[in-house]
């Protein structure tokens, strides 16, 4: 009776095997069909919305190469305000009624006039208003053009898709910085059309992971899809990449944007009684497994699916952004009372080939000396390259203090500067804006010489 118990146990796991097999195999081949099927499409969307967006791009650079716009920046400051205003506004209204786009701009960087086709909106100034710390932060990225996703404040503060655009002269200085807006809207049209047409949900992402464009507007700037930065996509094809039972998601970069493109679709095929087939079919294989196997190796197994090394800078051990996107959202509100400072710090002239040598090594060295002076007040955050953040308990006049013999410590022993904003975390703002207010001060420190500590007086 055992044999033929054995026997009739074999015969039924291999008719299973069989006729399960059969399924996969037919499966499979659906798949590698559905799957030709779904990159089409997504060319077809990339065409769609690089066609859409590299408009702009070119617009804005043409601007950034006008004699006239270079002519008369050079001669600013030879006409009254007034004047200037007059001429910009026509130059810009004339460009803007003429490409059909939202806004049109010049920013002067002689005298920071923020020139629009209804005059001067302002004078960019980040000591006043600390989201105006975009202007050099751009500047400093070098780059002769970026996608910038904010919100218009001379269009009734609507999402808005900025190309930001460096004019330099003949001699490559720097007169300003030009670009066109595309208002949200018309870009959400054209995705809410195509995600309509092909059952496909379309995204656009920085090199971060930050949603840039998407047809629900509480998603902007955020709402992270970090998995697709994971997929490490080219330029030249999308990356196809499984995603559950049925779902596909596909990537590109659009290198001439910064950005990445991201589709996500289904596979049409799976119908009901092939994903019940499948489905026992997989059931009965892992419960042979778990009849052969300890149940304490699969635990074991299980529990390394998870990791957290990704939250964790691997030179200096620190607590990393991915780790602050996951506490806070870089995009929300503080949800604690906990923190009282916040300090944004990095090494002056890091590129100096004598320091960036021993780039790691100072690296350290410089967080073992800032560990010992803020010990249990705080947590300090390893940025970006050589950049950190830290998020103090004290109160700002303490944090100065600690931060004036930080850096007094490293010109001793490590015969390196840094350069220390200081500011006192505003609840009522957004994360975003205290971060702008921090890097604003450090970025006065540096103005003044580096080696030092400024504080950003709310007042």
């Amino acid at each position: 009776m055992k044999k033929v118990k054995v026997i009739a146990s074999i015969m039924i796991f291999l008719s299973f095997v069989f006729s399960g097999s059969i399924v996969f195999f037919l499966t499979i081949n659906q798949i590698e069909s559905d799957s030709k099927k779904n990159l089409v499409i997504a060319e077809h969307v990339y065409d769609s919305v690089y066609n859409m967006l590299i408009k702009p791009v070119m617009v804005s650079k043409t601007m950034a190469y006008d004699t006239f716009l270079h002519e008369k920046l050079k001669i600013e400051t030879a006409h009254s305000e007034t004047k200037m205003a007059e001429v910009m506004s026509a130059y810009l209204g004339e460009l803007r009624a003429k490409l059909n786009y939202s806004s049109a701009f010049v920013i002067s960087n002689s005298t920071k006039r923020y020139y629009t086709s209804n005059g001067i909106a302002k004078v960019v100034n980040p000591q006043k208003v600390p989201y105006d710390i975009w202007y050099q932060l751009f500047l400093d990225t070098k780059k002769e053009y970026d996608l910038d996703t904010d919100r218009d404040q001379s269009n009734e503060y609507r999402w808005t898709v900025f190309v930001n655009t460096q004019v330099k002269d003949e001699n490559e200085e720097l007169l300003g910085v030009c670009g066109v807006g595309v208002i949200m809207d018309e870009i959400q049209t054209l995705f809410k059309n195509l995600e309509q047409e092909f059952d496909i949900k379309i995204n656009l992402i920085d090199t971060e992971g930050l949603v840039q464009v998407d047809t629900n507007p509480a998603n902007i700037e955020n709402a992270y899809i970090s998995a697709a930065i994971q997929d490490k996509a080219g330029s030249d094809t999308f990356t196809y990449k499984r995603r559950g039972f049925n779902g596909v998601r596909m990537v590109r970069f659009m290198e001439d944007l910064d950005w990445y493109i991201v589709v996500q679709g289904t596979l049409e095929h799976v119908a009901f009684g092939e994903k019940l087939i499948l489905i026992l079919f997989l059931v009965f294989l892992f419960t042979l497994a778990i009849f052969f196997l300890s149940l304490k190796i699969w635990a074991k197994k299980d529990s390394a699916i998870h990791n957290d090394d990704s939250l964790e800078d691997p030179i200096t051990g620190l607590p990393n952004r991915n780790y602050f996107k996951e506490a806070y959202g870089e995009m929300g509100i503080f949800t604690t009372t906990r923190y009282k400072t916040m300090a944004f710090f990095d090494i002056d002239n890091f590129e100096n080939s004598k320091i960036y040598k021993n780039g790691n090594d100072l690296l350290k060295n410089t967080i073992q000396i800032a560990k010992k002076q803020i010990q249990d007040k705080g947590q300090i955050l390893r940025w970006e390259k050589d950049s950190f953040m830290a998020l103090l308990e004290i109160n700002p006049d303490e944090s100065q203090q600690r931060f004036s013999e930080i850096c007094t410590e490293l010109k001793s022993k490590l015969d390196i500067t840094i350069s220390v904003g200081v500011i006192d975390i505003n609840l009522s703002d957004t994360i975003k804006v205290n971060y702008y207010r921090a890097v604003q001060a450090c970025y006065s420190a540096k103005e003044n010489g580096g080696n030092g500590v400024k504080y950003n007086d709310p007042k």
